[in-house]
């Protein structure tokens, strides 16, 4: 089996949980796929991610460097082909046994597309705007091909050919004037981000690897916390350590430990466990791992865009758009806590309600306060939710829920 191509087939482990290059039979209905499959990620996809730190990064300085609200919207805009281009690849290679050096040469030329999108980013809006959309259109056809052999689709209209049009459109649309370009883009974007919603009912069929997906989609939230560090860290290297400035990066630092904690203390085992439960797993990989999860890599970008000035200049009264990325981007990474977790199983807890609330307020506070004190505030906030949720589950109490619906995974 290891000789074909694209069987939609689990990789299982042996016995000893070490092995991932074994094939499973492909006759059946579910086509081969088993209950009790265990995939890791590889090497390869490992080296993938390091072409999406380069993504975040630019995306991260775009924002950053933005001019107001129209500049912050169309840093935000280039995020999402990225978004799509690397979501693609993780459900191409859930649960695909292919031979180990056609999965290398397919995913090094999915990076090598991303890689010229990356260098593309700072002047996507001006001269490169073709060379955007149309590295963009190659990783989608890329991405598209495998799948159609693969037949993982029992439809022909499904998210991956709307993909290589949306790829194509994007190409076409860089040919446009900057102005009109953005706008071409924006609805593009749309249409994109609408597609697993319109379509994502014929879809429920596909059945998940329960182990890779969740670690793909927690390694990228790594790949965004990474990009906060980064940030951080340069901005301390061009800075004289005083001690307010010392303090700054030291409060930020501890905040992004606070962000990391929030999620991978209990948010990752969490989805895990919801895929495996879920009856129909595909809802979840559309609204927990797809729109979640992309909401929770902006809610962090923004937030590194507002640590950078935090620590670039901790005395600076910032105004406008730019006094408002940290506060908004933790308020976005903490409430879409919320949506996920209303998603899986169908209630947020008052915690993570109440630390998005808190966050909000304390982002319609910033503008006008030394860049320290909002910095300083959120990082106080996120530490004493995760604080809280400690003590509540080791002592054995449960967090109070706001139920709304059942959830896809069931309470």
């Amino acid at each position: 089996m290891a000789s074909e191509d694209y069987p939609d087939t689990p990789i299982e482990a042996e016995a000893d949980g070490d092995s991932t290059e074994i094939t499973a039979d492909d006759s059946g209905e579910d086509h081969g796929r088993s209950p009790h499959a265990v995939q890791r990620v590889t090497w390869a996809e490992l080296f993938f991610d390091l072409v999406f730190v380069f993504a975040v990064t630019q995306i991260a300085h775009a924002v950053y460097v933005g001019a107001g609200w129209a500049g912050l919207g169309r840093s935000v805009l280039l995020f999402v082909p990225f978004w799509w281009a690397w979501v693609g690849c993780a459900i191409l290679f859930n649960g695909m046994v292919i031979t180990a050096t056609k999965r290398h040469l397919l995913l090094l030329a999915i990076a090598g597309a991303a890689f010229v999108m990356c260098i593309s980013v700072p002047d996507a809006y001006g001269n490169r705007g073709v060379l955007f959309g149309g590295a963009y259109l190659v990783s989608r056809i890329l991405l598209g091909i495998p799948m159609q052999r693969r037949e993982a689709f029992r439809i022909r209209l499904n998210p991956f050919t709307v993909g290589v049009l949306a790829g194509l459109a994007w190409t076409l649309a860089g040919l446009l004037p900057a102005d009109s370009r953005q706008w071409a883009w924006l609805a593009i974007a749309l249409i994109e981000l609408a597609v697993p919603i319109v379509l994502g009912h014929r879809l429920d069929y596909m059945q998940f690897d329960a182990s890779h997906l969740p670690e793909r989609f927690g390694l990228f939230i790594i790949i965004a916390l990474g990009e906060t560090l980064t940030d951080i860290g340069q901005g301390g290297t061009h800075i004289a350590l005083h001690s307010q400035e010392a303090v700054t990066l030291f409060v930020a630092f501890l905040l992004s430990c606070g962000l990391w904690w929030t999620y991978f203390q209990y948010g990752a085992s969490a989805t895990e466990h919801a895929l495996r439960v879920a009856k129909v797993p595909a809802v979840l990989v559309r609204s927990s791992f797809t729109y979640g999860h992309m909401l929770f890599v902006l809610g962090i970008i923004l937030a590194a865009a507002g640590m950078s000035q935090a620590v670039a200049d901790p005395g600076a009264h910032l105004h406008g758009m730019h006094a408002l990325l940290l506060g908004s981007g933790v308020t976005l990474y903490i409430a879409t806590f919320c949506y996920t977790r209303i998603m899986m199983f169908g209630g947020a807890s008052y915690t993570r309600v109440g630390a998005a609330l808190g966050a909000a307020v304390i982002t319609a506070l910033s503008p006008g306060l030394p860049a320290l004190a909002p910095l300083a505030m959120l990082a106080a906030l996120v530490i004493a939710l995760n604080a809280v949720e400690f003590y509540r589950v080791s002592t054995g109490k449960p967090l109070l829920l706001i139920n709304v619906w059942q959830g896809a995974a069931g309470r």
